[in-house]
């Protein structure tokens, strides 16, 4: 691929010479970005007992905070970090945010106390949310038009591997001290800065003044905070300064859209929704890890609290969904080729009803038994993930080329704002009903299923014509065609 082809418009990824030899590096060190901020998400979860002994008197309630923390700060900043790294280059935003997320992971490691971790944790959802939305958007452009849902398929496997083995791993480090979580994050990424550096390809800052949004960074980071705090406390907080929270976290999300559409420069464009595609996959990316988190955190109190298994088994209980989606994720381009967006989010929506159906209906007993009740379930929402997940976050392709940063931190963000809904509403529902009614829990992850084949039939109703004037044909090329209309 030469140079020419991809060297107009905005904000354009340089080619040095040929990539043919080295794009999958290149994949590799976005990955294992992607793979360190998902890691440090989940790994976090099964330490949680043992940070609460380290740092006692600190109850559960606050100790959580370290991984409440991060996940509402990640999915805070991800627009705002995807629209910087627009505008002052892709390459530099991922090196410099890898090399604070490095950083941070130390300074968490050597805490003294629940507050500086706190701390420390916050500093690496801020970078974290600089490296996520980059990697992508990095790794798209060195990879030919017909090559490119592989790629989004392996690089959406290494999401689904951190998930299941971010808990096993953690497991494992905790039995030589729980510090460890976070020091094998060192030189991980000192490796990937260095590797990084070298081979990722040289972009330019988007030409002409860029205006910064501060009205509506302000908007959008108090709207997503009330919702995400208010949906996380749901349980522990006044139902009427919960209902607060969310009423002014929805009330600001709308002054956010109507600001963004006056706004000569918004944060987040109004013409990123413009394709269907697009708006079809940050609305079933919501849905989807709504259930997804469900699901996980679901299977993961159900093996711990009803059928008492250490936490380690547990999380080694866990690692059929995982593994299986990770192993099928890179055959989603392909088959996603041939089926077309809409019939493949049904396909795996339906699978993905059918893994929430199962304990609901096939398994029997209270607990059910691992081997007939929960491993088939595992089984089928891995590979309706592999079809999910990668066809969804494929949807960032349809931006105009300039943006493709900061749509992928508009998925990224709806990801997460998805699982901070799933979490919340399944821990009140145990909180009032106990462990015993983990049935509500599959219901929840049977709607979202069947919410997220909703938005595939939708996707597939018509092609996507570019509406953009920089879009280019061969930076435009979907990973996931559309069926013939």
């Amino acid at each position: 691929m030469s140079a020419s082809s991809i060297s107009q418009g905005p904000g354009p990824i340089v080619h040095n010479g040929d990539y043919a030899s080295t794009r999958w590096l290149l994949l590799a060190v976005v990955s294992a970005a992607q793979f360190l901020a998902a890691f440090d998400l989940w790994v976090v979860t099964i330490a949680l007992p043992t940070l609460q002994r380290e740092f006692a008197p600190a109850d559960l309630a606050e100790v959580a905070w370290i991984l409440n923390v991060y996940t509402i700060i990640l999915a805070t900043f991800l627009a705002p970090a995807g629209r910087i790294a627009d505008s002052i280059g892709r390459k530099r935003s991922f090196v410099v945010g890898l090399s604070v997320f490095g950083l941070a992971s130390a300074g968490c490691a050597v805490a003294p106390s629940l507050p500086a971790m706190i701390v420390w944790r916050s500093v690496q959802a801020l970078s974290a949310a600089v490296v996520l939305p980059t990697s992508l958007g990095l790794a798209l452009p060195a990879f030919p038009p017909h090559q490119r849902g592989t790629a989004v398929g392996v690089w959406a496997a290494v999401g689904a591997i951190a998930a299941g083995g971010g808990p096993i791993l953690g497991g494992l480090l905790i039995q030589i001290s729980w510090r460890w979580i976070f020091l094998i994050n060192v030189p991980i990424v000192l490796v990937a800065v260095v590797a990084g550096s070298v081979l990722l390809p040289r972009d330019e800052p988007r030409r002409g003044a860029v205006r910064f949004d501060g009205v509506g960074l302000v908007l959008v980071l108090w709207a997503m905070w009330l919702v995400c705090a208010g949906l996380i406390q749901a349980p522990v907080w006044p139902a009427s300064l919960i209902w607060l929270m969310l009423g002014g976290g929805v009330c600001l999300g709308i002054v956010f859209i109507v600001h963004a559409g006056h706004h000569p420069d918004p944060l987040v464009p109004p013409r990123l929704f413009r394709t269907r595609r697009f708006s079809i996959s940050a609305v079933g990316l919501f849905v989807y890890y709504a259930g997804f988190s469900v699901m996980l955190l679901g299977i993961t109190l159900l093996l711990t609290e009803g059928m008492h298994q250490s936490v380690l088994d547990a999380a080694f209980g866990l690692v059929p969904g995982p593994i299986t989606a990770g192993v099928a994720s890179p055959f989603s381009g392909r088959i996603g080729a041939r089926l077309g967006v809409r019939r493949t989010l049904v396909v795996g929506a339906g699978l993905f009803a059918l893994g929430a159906m199962w304990p609901l209906v096939v398994a029997t007993g209270d607990p059910p038994e691992y081997v007939s009740g929960i491993l088939p379930s595992l089984l089928l929402w891995g590979v309706g993930n592999a079809l999910i997940q990668p066809t969804l976050f494929a949807g960032v392709d349809a931006a105009p080329r300039g943006d493709l940063a900061l749509a992928a931190a508009v998925l990224a963000s709806a990801r997460q704002l998805g699982s901070a809904l799933g979490v919340a509403v399944l821990v009140g529902v145990l909180g009032a009903n106990g462990p015993s009614a983990f049935q509500y829990a599959w219901a929840i992850v049977l709607a979202s299923a069947l919410l997220t084949g909703l938005a595939g039939l939708f996707a597939g109703r018509q092609r996507e014509t570019a509406s953009e004037p920089d879009k280019q044909p061969e930076l435009r090329h979907q990973p996931v065609p559309e069926p013939s209309s």
